[in-house]
């Protein structure tokens, strides 16, 4: 293989890596980036709503899959774009969106809690309580997908309380 070659195959996977890293294109939104990551999980999990595939299984395998390979893009993204955390990096907001809708329950979230967990987790992640905004500071794809996992267990506790309690209320 000669130079030109290799420099076109190394864009071609740069190109590749960014995409995935950006949520299938959700973090090249000019406008709040990880807020658009999110939308498009959330949209996702609509959609997958309408399916017969098992909500739990399915939630828990796309936020391992989507941790795993923020884990795996951060270092390689943040080497491609010469910047830790770049903004277009929103697979790990599809990370703790999932997570904050991986309950005990049965059946695919409602649209309504499906907003619920949209807001709840931008808020989380915006916030970033402890430990989150330590966890934010480790290096790679850590200290990327750490603060959402974080930010998506707080959110998951609010959807919980939400559907236990402020939806369903035992009075």
């Amino acid at each position: 293989m000669n130079e030109a070659q290799e420099s076109g195959a190394r864009r071609g996977r740069d190109r590749l890596l960014l995409f995935l890293a950006s949520g299938f294109g959700a973090g090249f939104s000019p406008w709040i980036p990880g807020t658009a990551g999110t939308a498009a999980a959330a949209l996702l999990v609509l959609l997958l709503a309408q399916t017969s595939l098992p909500a739990a299984a399915t939630l828990f395998c796309l936020a391992a899959a989507a941790t795993a390979g923020s884990l795996a893009l951060g270092r390689p993204v943040e080497r491609i774009l010469g910047r830790k955390d770049p903004g277009l990096f929103v697979l790990d907001e599809f990370a703790g969106y999932f997570i904050s809708l991986l309950t005990l329950a049965r059946a695919w979230p409602s649209a309504r809690e499906c907003l619920v967990a949209f807001l709840l987790f931008r808020l989380f992640d915006i916030a970033k309580p402890t430990p989150a905004r330590q966890a934010q500071n480790l290096a790679g794809g850590t200290g990327i997908v750490l603060d959402d996992i974080v930010a998506g267990l707080y959110a998951l506790m609010g959807v919980v309380v939400y559907r236990h309690v402020l939806h369903n209320p035992p009075w």
